[in-house]
């Protein structure tokens, strides 16, 4: 059972009461006098002692830990200091040099505020500490000093090499100054080499290597000026540029080489004389100093700003002057200039500053000589007829088609003598300068323009034959058939060969019709619009187009000679489109004057603006004017206007050539500015012109069956295209184009599909009865004839017109289907008359 606990439970030493205790004695002893707190007294002393020991080691502990704390986080800094971004071991050169005192201090800095607030003892062993990793810091800032003052030193003398060869280049116009930078670079070289303890074979090469590498540089500045300049001075080098830099660099050069010579040939072959550069060996090594006059200003390089200034009797010979060449009259030939006696170079159209005047309209420059007035509205054919051959049989269309593709259907004066001269030289009926042979078909392949889609009328440049055994025939003659064939296109054959007119091999001073293939063609030619000022280029005229081959022929490089003729076809080209550009400018501004003002008189125009129109262009403003007073704009023609469309149809790039300003009194402002739409958009955006093009021959393509079926067609070659049109075709299809321009306006410049055009042509096609009033011609009784819905929009205003469909035209398929509609509606079988009103409807409103 449980029990309360009483205290001697506890305490088992101490009874409770005396009575119970045993062993107790009267007697004292050494315990009883205290010997026990003596003894205890003497280990708490001995224990007291042991308690310093454990303080002291305490605090010995305390200090260790807080320098090595310290030290641990200087290291930290150090190592960062030392490697991390921007650190001391990272700078190179002269960084590192003269970077080294401020680190130190630094580092010293930093250990000390690492040290700050320790105890004595903890700064003692932290100094002890950091003092040791100072030491090892130290040593290598001053090995990386050590290494990257070798370091500054090359650095220092590669940057002073290369200041010499940048000096060498800078100077490069003067040899002496060039010598005397490369020799500073090479002293640097071999005091770098000393220093370094490089090998001789090491010093050898690197000297080598920068005087080459300089060499090149100063050549490539040089070329900056002149490549043929930098290639004379890469051989003279000889030795001073390593044989690879030579090549590489020689080779780098070539093509702008050719082109700087190729400029320099064209500038001797328009200014008459040889070319400088043939490419025979050792023949170009000192450009002749006529050669380097003739550069002079211009870099060799021909002013294709402007007109070609030719020069005149007397004023300096050149290799295209020949005396009597070509002239009637016996005198000086100037180069390009048309053979007629007592003529002068046409005036020379830029701005005019020189005197501080602005004269009226675009500023041309001025002449003395009157403007020559054109023959008048004189027929094209009848003057090609008597060009050539007067009295004897001959296909006259080729050549009236070259002189209305030159001349325009208005033939100058001036002009006249220049059709003969090259018509003669083409067809070989008139006979070669003396001392000199013809043009021959080598010679026209520089004539007028190229054209990759040839008109009755360009010139056709034929390659030899191909068959074996075609014989010569007098080496150089013109007729030759080793150097191939010249003539005037006149058009395809059902074969698809060109038919071409030229002169006949067998017969002097006669020609013949023959068919080549197209293979044989090396090229075609274009005249474009001739004036006095075309007249003047060097490759408008027969005897300067020979020259010019022979010249070319005298190059004996290929690839020279090909690149030279290129800069001079482009320079010719350049030259004409800026002639027909002037032209245009002055002839569009002389036109908005007369819109301005119908009173206006192109008679009164400054002398200047009227040379720069030219007779023709006077001729063709007057019309206008006459037209715009009488009618306020000229009534289109037909004919005109279905020519200039069929040959953008048929090719809008050489359509953008035309010279469109003759026929400006020939269409209506709508039409006008319809037309030079066109030309603008070939000019351009050609895609899009070509997009165009595809439109409208597809609508004449789509038209062209129907057309046929209702008897629109006959044969009537007529003069300007083989496939000359009568005027009603040609109506139905400007009225078809308006249509389809119309259709375009209301659906936001989206073409219509060949469903859309099919729809205009039957609608336009829609028969109609024309009523006109009596005549005298008609004994004053009103007459009917028979028509088409397209020609509604060109009746007179006494004229009138009703639907004339017939029951039995009306397709059966379409009659069937209006008659059960009929019935429908109407409950009842409709009459004849009510299913062709129906018809009439229905075609009408489609």
């Amino acid at each position: 059972m449980p029990t309360v606990p009483t205290y001697q439970d506890t305490q088992p030493h101490i009874a409770l009461r005396p009575e119970y205790t045993e062993g107790f004695t009267v007697k004292a002893d050494a315990e009883a006098f205290g010997s026990a707190i003596g003894k205890g007294m003497q280990g708490l002393a001995t224990g007291m002692g042991t308690l310093g020991d454990a303080v002291v080691q305490v605090e010995q502990l305390d200090n260790a830990n807080s320098a090595k704390d310290r030290q641990t986080k200087f290291g930290d800094w150090s190592r960062e200091a030392l490697h991390g971004k921007d650190g001391f071991l990272t700078l190179t050169g002269r960084a590192a040099v003269e970077g080294r005192a401020a680190f130190e201090k630094l580092v010293e800095q930093k250990r000390a505020e690492f040290g700050k607030g320790l105890t004595p003892g903890a700064a003692r062993t932290y100094e002890e500490t950091s003092r040791a990793s100072m030491n090892t810091l130290l040593d290598s800032t001053i090995r990386h000093t050590f290494d990257q003052r070798k370091a500054w030193f090359a650095e220092t003398s590669a940057n002073s090499i290369k200041s010499a060869s940048a000096g060498a280049v800078a100077v490069y116009s003067d040899p002496a100054k060039v010598d005397a930078e490369i020799g500073k670079g090479v002293a640097e070289i071999e005091h770098q080499g000393h220093m370094q303890g490089w090998s001789q074979e090491r010093l050898d090469q690197e000297r080598a290597r920068f005087v080459s590498d300089t060499t090149k540089n100063v050549a490539l500045r040089i070329a900056n000026d002149s490549a043929v300049k930098a290639e004379q001075y890469v051989k003279d080098a000889g030795d001073r540029m390593l044989p690879a830099d030579s090549t590489a660099l020689l080779k780098s050069l070539q093509p702008a080489i050719t082109e700087e010579k190729a400029r320099q040939n064209t500038t001797d072959i328009i200014a008459g004389r040889p070319p400088t550069y043939t490419g025979v060996p050792d023949a170009n090594a000192a450009p002749t100093a006529a050669t380097a006059n003739a550069g002079s200003g211009t870099g060799g390089q021909p002013q294709t700003g402007s007109p070609v200034q030719p020069s005149t009797a007397g004023a300096g010979t050149t290799g295209l002057e020949a005396e009597g060449a070509g002239s009637r009259t016996g005198g000086a030939r100037t180069l390009g200039a048309p053979p007629s006696a007592g003529k002068t170079a046409a005036p020379q159209i830029a701005l005019s500053q020189a005197t501080g005047q602005q004269p009226t309209g675009p500023q041309v420059s001025t002449t003395p000589a009157p403007p020559r007035q054109p023959s008048g509205p004189e027929d094209f054919r009848t003057v090609a007829a008597r060009l050539t051959f007067p009295g004897k049989a001959k296909d006259d269309l080729a050549v009236a088609s070259f002189v209305r593709n030159a001349a325009g259907t208005t033939v100058a004066p001036p002009l006249q003598p220049w059709l003969t001269d090259v018509t003669g030289a083409i067809l070989g009926t008139t006979a070669a300068p003396a001392g000199s042979t013809a043009a021959d078909a080598t010679s026209f392949r520089h004539f007028g323009l190229p054209t990759q889609t040839p008109r009755p009328g360009d010139i056709v440049v034929l390659g030899p034959p191909q068959s074996k055994g075609a014989g010569k025939n007098g080496g150089n003659a013109p007729d030759d058939p080793e150097k191939g064939q010249i003539g005037i296109f006149r058009g395809y054959d059902a074969d698809g060969n060109i038919l071409v007119l030229g002169r006949d091999p067998g017969r002097a001073g006669e020609t013949v019709l023959t068919a080549h293939a197209a293979s044989q063609v090396i090229g075609f030619r274009t005249s474009g619009t001739v004036d006095e000022k075309t007249m003047t280029l060097p490759n408008y005229n027969p005897e300067s187009l020979r020259r010019i081959e022979e010249s070319l022929n005298s190059i004996a490089d290929p690839a020279l000679r090909a690149a030279t003729e290129a800069q001079l076809n482009g320079y010719t080209v350049s030259l004409k489109k800026a002639i027909d550009a002037q032209r245009v400018q002055v002839q569009e501004w002389a036109n908005n004057q007369v819109i301005a003002d119908p009173t206006f008189d192109p008679t009164k125009l400054p002398v200047h603006i009227q040379q720069a129109i030219g007779p023709s262009g006077m001729l063709t403003l007057r019309d206008y004017k006459e037209k715009v007073r009488a009618y306020g704009q000229p009534a289109t023609d037909t004919q005109t206007l279905y020519d200039l469309q069929s040959e953008f149809a048929r090719d809008p790039a050489a359509f953008s050539r035309i010279d469109l300003l003759e026929y400006r009194s020939m269409l209506s402002d709508k039409d006008w500015e319809k037309v030079t739409g066109w030309r603008q958009m070939a000019l351009t955006d050609q895609r899009k012109a070509r997009l165009e093009s595809l439109d409208i021959n597809t609508a004449f393509e789509l038209a062209k069956p129907q057309l046929e079926a209702l008897g629109f067609f006959k044969d009537d070659p007529g003069f300007f295209t083989a496939n000359s049109v009568p005027t009603r075709v040609a109506l139905f299809r400007a009225t078809l184009l308006d249509q389809m321009d119309s259709f375009k306006d209301k659906n936001n410049g989206q073409n219509p599909t060949q469903s859309d055009i099919q729809k205009m042509i039957n609608r336009l096609l829609f028969p109609i009865v024309i009523s006109s009033p009596g005549s005298f011609v008609t004994g004053w009784n009103p007459t009917e004839k028979y028509g088409y819905l397209y020609q509604a929009n060109s009746l007179a205003d006494d004229q009138s017109y009703d639907i004339a469909v017939e029951y039995q035209d009306i397709p059966r398929d379409l009659r069937q289907s209006i008659e059960a509609d009929l019935t429908k509606n109407n409950r009842r079988k409709p009459s004849q008359d009510e299913i062709v009103k129906e018809y009439e409807t229905f075609m009408l409103n489609r």
